[in-house]
């Protein structure tokens, strides 16, 4: 198996482990949590999982007063 098949191999693994556990997890999450609750937790955790990544590669860009254009 060469590198790039184990990659496609990894990735889609990864998308099944984590889109299949968001279902049960949000199963339980919605019976002890409020909804609303519930999504800004989650759109936070995915804003600074995001935020984390652009920094790591470099994309990520400081707050500037003035509007580049």
């Amino acid at each position: 198996m060469n590198k790039k098949t184990f990659l496609i191999v990894v990735a889609f693994f990864s998308i099944y482990v984590i889109w299949g556990s968001t279902y049960l997890l949000n199963k339980i999450a919605v019976t002890q949590i409020a909804p609303f609750y519930l999504a800004s937790i989650r759109f936070t955790v995915a804003g600074t999982i995001l935020f984390i990544i652009s920094f790591i590669l470099g994309y990520a860009k400081g707050i500037q007063k003035k509007r580049n254009t």
